[in-house]
Parts: C-alpha cells; structure tokens; sequence
C-alpha cells in the first residue's frame, strides 16, 4: 500500500512541473497582446505583420511541430522533451528581448513556438502516464486551469503593473528567460518517465517504424473530426486575446485597463469550465453533449459581445466566452481515449497541431480582411463586422462538427487492454 502511495505522489509531483511549464508557456504565447502597441511603435510594424509575429509565426511553428514533438516524447521520454522545451523558450525569450528589428524578432518567436510546443504534450502524457484514467477529463481540465493562469495574468494583471511601474516588454522578457532556466533545473530535478508497471503486470511492445507510426495516426477519420470540433471551439479566445479584443472593446467605451481586464475575464471562464466540463463529463459519463453545449454557449456569447454596452452586460459575455472555448478540454480526452498508450502523445500532438494551425491561418486572413475593409484613419464598431462575421461562421461549425460528427465514447478508452483482477479463493 505505501509502494502505491509514493507512485502517486511522484505521479502529482511530475504533473505539477508540467503544468507549470504549460502555464510558462501559455504565458509566453498571449503575452504580445499586452505590449502591442509599444511592440508595433518599436519595431515599426503594421497591423498585419504584428499578427504573424504574435500569433502565425509562432503558432505555424508550435502546430507543426506538434507530431513531431509526440513521435519525440513517445522515443525520448517526457524528462528530456521537457528539459529541451523549458531551455529553449528561455534561451529564445531572452533574445527576444534584445531584439529591435522586425527579421530578429521573428527568429526568436518561432523559436519560442518550437519550444512552447513540447508543453501541453507533455502534461498531457503526464497525465495519461501517472493519473488513474477514469479521472483523466478531470485532470486535463485541472491541468487547463493551472495553464490558464498564464493568459490570464499575461492581459489585465501584467498591463496594470506595465502602466504603474512602467515597466517595458524588454524588461518582461529577460524575466521570462530567467524563469524558463529556472523551470528546466525543477525538470532536471522532479521529472521522470513512468514506468509502464502496475503491480505484477508488465506490459511488453514490438517496436515500430516511425513512418509506419505516422501512417497508423493520419488514417483513421474520427480524430481529425474530433481536432476539428476542438480547434473551432477555442479560437475566438485566443484571437480576441492576442489581436483585436482590447480595442474593439475599447471602442465600447472602455479603458485599457477595463478592456484588459475583460479578456482576463474570459481566460478566467476558460480557467475555470476545463475542471468543471471534465467533472461534469465523467460524472455524466458522456463526451459528446459537453462539446455540443460548449459550441451553443460560444455563439450565445458572441451574440452578446457584438450587441451589449454595458460593462456587466460585457463581463457576463466575455465570462460565457471562455467556458465554451474550454469545451476543447473534452476534445483531448475523446483523443486520449481513441488511440493506444504508444501512440497517445502523437495522437494528441495532431489534435494541438490542427487547432493551433486552424488558429494560425486564420488570424492573419482576419487581419486582412480587416485592412481591406477600412478605409478611413479611424475606427469604428462596424468596421469590427467582417472580423465577427468570421467569429460567429467558426463557431457554427463547431456546433455542427460535434452535433453530427464526433462520435460519443462514453468515457471508455476505444483500444485499451482491460485488466480482471483474480478471484481470491477461500481457503
């Protein structure tokens, strides 16, 4: 019984370096947003080229990467693929905030893209390696919520302390190199690969090809509609938080102070559904409906985001906003559990890689299609139109996607083995 206990506790204590690294990394993902103008002044850069440095550039990279990085994880382990990851978003940050020309600034953030690519995997595998699998949605969630943190202190917290000690988006990133350093010394010290053993039981695989991996992964057509289904449910968080959030809702008539803090608001419901939609999804035992309820709540909130004033009428908008984009939470769940455990990681990186890719090319089409339709100094609401349109056209599709094509599970893993225990016998 005390063998069980340790396994569990070093379980929990690997899955909290993860998720601190993911946290780090999320962090580092949505933090331009906050210095977008400073960065735009500095690096005189227009509207479109600052959206492909803070969102495509990186994000081309980090989804691309992501089977790679979980054929990596699935040969080296989840010790070294962190360590690799934790050093080279510290080292690429710390470049990052020396630069001051635009062909400098983009090498470091696609650096930071390869680095920050290895962290939701591998908290992710941490999870599906040391948690006990009926409370995988759970955890996943749990693990969201603590990432979450990183957006979250990255809009409202990060632009108030900005303006009252006038701290610069340089300054920021050597802060940021200074922690990544830091994360891979608790990598080096906590982390470890799990040991595929549960008591007398040892579970033995034959080796396979890498091409023959990719081709087991890309075949089948169930995870593409469930990566889908993901990627159009978390957009609209992601963009309005990065982009054109802040000044849309400035437009409203609110501070930057308050613009800020909405988007906070919103990473806050993101923060808060992914445990709460894990909990509710195990206790239902059902995926399927949570991701279906996630897409009408994100058109519910867009609806209320294009039409409301008031800034409570807003907060309760921006809060519903980000607990539908947390519906993408039960999306790696299904994915966890339609793949064996020897290519879960790399299952996972296609379902990160197409949202992240989904994200990346849209955003700067959004940017132009923005351009093209302005054509006065100024800006109003309705120019804001086309960028909404986009918005509400992503999320009925997610709507659509998870009401007639991802399949249900009922959370029961699709390929596992399932292992009886022997009867005792009375002596």
């Amino acid at each position: 019984m005390s063998k069980d206990r340790n396994f569990r506790a070093k379980g929990f204590v690997v899955w909290c370096v993860c998720s601190l690294f993911y946290l780090y990394e999320f962090f580092i993902r949505t933090v331009m947003g906050t210095y977008q103008h400073p960065l735009m002044h500095d690096l005189d850069l227009t509207t479109f080229q600052f959206s492909m440095l803070s969102t495509s550039l990186f994000l081309v990279i980090y989804g691309g990467m992501q089977v790679p990085a979980g054929l990596i994880i699935d040969k080296l382990g989840l010790k070294k693929s962190l360590m690799l990851g934790s050093a080279v978003c510290g080292l690429s940050t710390v470049g990052f905030a020396y630069t001051y020309n635009y062909p400098m600034a983009v090498t470091c953030r696609m650096l930071m893209g390869f680095g920050a690519s290895f962290g939701f995997l591998c908290l992710l595998v941490s999870v599906n390696d040391w948690m006990p699998h009926k409370y995988n949605a759970i955890f996943i969630g749990l693990s969201q919520l603590i990432g979450t943190m990183g957006p979250m202190f990255a809009a409202g917290p990060l632009d108030a302390l900005s303006e009252r000690s006038g701290v610069d988006w340089h300054s920021v990133f050597i802060i940021l190199g200074i922690i990544g350093g830091l994360l891979a010394v608790l990598v080096l010290l906590f982390v470890e690969n799990s040991h595929e053993n549960a008591g007398q039981y040892r579970i033995l695989r034959k080796p396979e090809p890498v091409l023959a991996s990719i081709k087991r992964l890309f075949v089948r057509i169930q995870p593409w509609y469930i990566a889908l289904a993901t990627a159009t449910l978390y957009f609209t968080i992601e963009y309005l938080s990065e982009n054109e959030g802040r000044a849309y809702l400035k437009l409203k008539g609110l501070s930057s102070s308050a613009a800020s803090y909405m988007i906070t608001i919103s990473w806050l419901g993101y923060a808060l559904g992914c445990p709460l939609l894990g909990m509710l999804s195990d206790f239902l035992q059902r995926r399927k409906i949570i991701m279906v309820a996630a897409a009408i709540m994100g058109i519910v909130s867009i609806a209320l985001i294009t039409t409301a004033f008031n800034q409570y009428a807003l907060f309760v908008a921006f809060f519903l906003l980000g607990v539908s984009a947390s519906g993408q939470s039960i999306g790696f769940a299904i994915v966890g559990e339609q793949f064996k455990p020897e290519f879960v990681a790399a299952g996972f990186g296609l379902n990160n890689a197409i949202l992240t890719v989904f994200v990346a090319l849209n955003a700067p089409l959004i940017g132009l299609l923005l351009e093209s339709t302005h054509t006065i100094d100024t800006w109003r609401l309705e120019d804001y139109t086309p960028m909404f349109a986009v918005i509400f056209a992503v999320l009925i599709v997610a709507f659509l996607v998870t009401t007639f094509l991802v399949k249900e599970t009922f959370c029961k893993s699709l390929v596992a083995f399932t292992y009886l225990a022997p009867r005792s016998r009375k002596k």
